[in-house]
């Protein structure tokens, strides 16, 4: 470049054809690299600001669950004997009884939760409020529509990008319980139940898109005797 800008001061004869192709080249050069890195820094700020708020929302989605997983328990039986905690439990489905002080009342009432994915991949809360007879509740079955129902968070893949699925069942000896072939939990399982194992990521129904948040937590059911598998019973 420098002989032509000399020239110019010479004379005004222009430039040639070469000269003027060897600068537009130069110039195509400086723009495709400079638009990379643009395009480039606008996908990573794209990027960040999707997994901000994923991650965001996969805390909010732990939160909710750490609070009523960590209250599920026995649910007393007329008969004296207890139905066990957990009544429901796939891979992508907990079904439970907690104890939950929901109005800021000093005792505590016994509530049915259920987590489960909707047709979107959002994972839903629904909750069923039970019948009391002389301090013995009842509910209805999973199939009536909830007292209360909302989504909380999603989408989310299940299985994961490293194969897990949302939920994983821990027995008292803090491995994963053995399940049926569709990933269920036969009903004498249901009673050794001592944590759930949740494999969230959060952000997209497929596994794996950048700008998903991938979190475990193993949460505990605190009410249920960690030592024991002895509780059974259904109501």
């Amino acid at each position: 470049m420098t002989p032509v800008l000399r020239r110019f001061h010479r004379d005004d004869s222009g430039i040639s054809l070469t000269e003027m192709l060897v600068a537009m080249s130069v110039a195509m050069i400086i723009v495709v690299a400079v638009g990379g890195f643009f395009a480039a820094t606008v996908r990573a700020g794209s990027t960040n600001t999707t997994s901000d708020a994923n991650a965001r929302n996969a805390s909010i989605v732990l939160n909710s669950m750490t609070r009523y997983v960590h209250a599920a328990s026995l649910l007393p039986k007329v008969d004296g004997s207890y139905a066990s905690a957990v009544t429901q439990a796939g891979l992508t489905q907990l079904t439970f009884y907690a104890y939950i002080n929901l109005d800021g009342n000093s005792t505590d009432k016994p509530v049915q939760l259920r987590y489960s994915l909707n047709g979107s991949n959002r994972l839903v809360q629904d909750q069923w409020d039970g019948s009391a007879v002389n301090g013995f509740y009842s509910f209805p079955g999973t199939s009536q529509t909830p007292t209360r129902s909302a989504v909380i968070g999603g989408p989310i893949a299940s299985p994961t990008s490293d194969g897990d699925p949302l939920f994983t069942y821990l027995g008292a000896d803090g491995k994963a319980l053995t399940t049926q072939a569709d990933g269920t939990l036969a009903s004498a399982q249901l009673s050794k139940v001592r944590a759930v194992r949740v494999n969230l990521e959060l952000g997209s129904a497929t596994a794996g898109v950048p700008g998903s948040t991938h979190v475990q937590n193993t949460l505990y059911l605190f009410n249920v005797v960690y030592g024991t598998t002895t509780e059974t019973g259904t109501p």
